[in-house]
């Protein structure tokens, strides 16, 4: 029987760029050099309608000319007071004080009659809705306004938001993509119908940011997209090829459906000291490949080609499962941000929100810190470098509503945050009667366990047993989780019957080599 190879669409985000790269000489050469299928464009609206309706339409001639997907990121609300068109129509500001882009209805159906659109991508969207718009300083509520509403309905509250921007786009045909700086909120996009992308690299534990896109493309059915990101604080390149590269392995290997880099392009007119070459160092007439372009370059012309994949990440089967409820918390207690969990100024981070952390600080044999999950809660420090590796066994995320299917095989359940759903509660319960073993706060507990094994103790139920904390490094947890914490050099993952393993050379935890049995 012939291998069933999962293919992998390859694509590059133009952020940083003058506007209609699209339109340069070399630019349909730089497609076939690169084998990119997939181009993310920085969109900025133009100043009439008109220009908006040739832009969208120049670049969809130029996708459908090279035979390759395009998408307009919609960044450019995240950094701007507003945009009005020459119809005196605001695009981003809305009447109930909400803030964020929304192509006008009749640009939409510009969209709907493009040939080579794959959608619109809402860049830092998680971000947006926690700091409320922030960056921009306009400091309102981005698709979701919480006020009103309490921290336990806010994940509802965030998808019927989200939810109803989906339906409009798809009365258009438009699908609709959101790109995550922070691991937070995949599960709520992917249920309202949105593909939700990681960003990897960056400031980010990309191996804990992967697990959590994973477990939320798996559970609601989404493809998996993963985005190596080269800034690092406000410097670009902040990323050397070594993790470059190593941070393309893991998405690969990890089943991506797409992988796509920002960003393409430094231009040699273009001055600023911490800024430099990522992908091609370019002007107007010519390119040449910059050391982060060779490895891209090489990837997709020599490596996948190489390494075919007869797995997706689909085939997913967990070793851990951490169940939470999304309520936006990724450590930003400790952090330079706004500690407002969904961009509310009366909801902040809590021994509750952030026990999720020092679970991971407990299954990356203490790599993780156990405040957070990314490098911007040491916003400034230089003692802490970046790194690509962390240390994993079989580790997912899903949310507080999964079900019994996807628990099958797990080993050990974590049950975190502030709440769960009864039939997800259901569920776990009968994985430990099967031989699970439960680690739990105790207010998610059943009651009769709780009143059982009290705040930090153990319950023998059927062939598994429950252990409730009020924290996840107590030692009663710390003995518990000893048979599944992974060798101190290796991320390891099951798909189907497939076994995938990253491991560190020379422990160096920026070079990982990929082992497939």
């Amino acid at each position: 029987m012939a291998m069933q190879v999962h293919p992998l669409r390859w694509g590059v985000d133009t952020a940083g760029h003058p506007e209609h790269i699209e339109e340069r000489p070399w630019a349909a050469r730089l497609l076939k050099e690169f084998g990119f299928d997939l181009w993310m464009d920085h969109y900025s609206p133009q100043p009439t309608v008109a220009g908006n309706i040739g832009a969208l339409q120049t670049l969809d001639a130029f996708a459908a000319a090279n035979g390759i997907r395009w998408m307009a990121n919609l960044e450019s609300a995240n950094w701007s007071q507003g945009f009005a068109d020459d119809r005196g129509r605001e695009w981003y500001h809305k009447p109930d004080g909400r803030y964020y882009f929304q192509f006008p209805e009749d640009l939409l159906e510009t969209l709907d009659s493009c040939q080579a659109l794959q959608g619109l991508m809402y860049d830092e969207a998680e971000h947006m809705q926690n700091c409320s718009n922030g960056i921009a300083r306009n400091n309102k509520p981005w698709i979701y306004n919480p006020a009103g509403q309490t921290l336990l309905s806010a994940a509802e509250g965030f998808e019927a938001a989200v939810g109803e921007v989906a339906r409009l786009h798809q009365r258009y045909g438009i699908r609709l993509y959101s790109e995550h700086v922070f691991p937070v909120l995949f599960h709520s996009f992917a249920r309202a119908g949105w593909t939700a992308c990681s960003k990897v690299l960056k400031e980010n534990w990309t191996p804990a940011f992967i697990a959590c896109a994973l477990g939320a493309a798996k559970q609601y059915g989404t493809e998996l997209w993963l985005t190596p990101d080269f800034w690092w604080m406000m410097d670009c390149p902040g990323h050397s090829p070594e993790q470059y590269r190593s941070a393309l392995l893991l998405a690969y290997h990890m089943g991506a459906d797409c992988i796509y880099t920002e960003n393409l392009a430094w231009y040699a007119e273009t001055q600023h000291p911490t800024w430099g070459p990522t992908l091609i160092d370019a002007d107007e007439n010519s390119y040449r490949v910059a050391p982060l372009g060779e490895v891209a370059r090489w990837f997709r012309q020599e490596y996948v080609p190489a390494h075919p994949r007869d797995y997706s990440f689909e085939q997913i089967q967990p070793r851990v499962a951490i169940i939470r409820q999304p309520d936006a918390c990724w450590g930003q207690g400790s952090g330079w941000l706004p500690d407002t969990l969904f961009g509310s100024a009366a909801w902040h981070s809590d021994s509750i929100t952030e026990g999720w952390l020092r679970i991971w600080h407990l299954l990356s044999r203490g790599v993780i810190p156990a405040t957070t999950l990314s490098w911007n809660a040491n916003y400034g420090r230089h003692d802490d470098p970046f790194q690509v590796f962390c240390p994993l066994d079989g580790v997912v995320v899903y949310d507080h509503r999964v079900q019994a299917p996807l628990l099958a095989g797990v080993e050990v359940i974590f049950l975190t945050g502030i709440g769960i759903s009864q039939q997800t509660l259901q569920a776990v319960e009968q994985r430990v009667q099967d031989g699970v073993m439960c680690i739990a706060l105790p207010h998610l507990v059943p009651e009769g366990v709780r009143c059982a094994a009290g705040e930090n103790g153990e319950l023998g139920e059927g062939s598994g047993r429950w252990i409730t904390t009020t924290d996840f490094l107590a030692p009663h947890v710390r003995r518990a989780v000893q048979p599944i914490l992974p060798a101190y050099d290796t991320i390891r993952y099951h798909f189907g019957a497939r076994e995938v393993q990253f491991k560190m050379v020379g422990n160096n935890p920026d070079h990982l080599e990929v082992q497939v049995s």
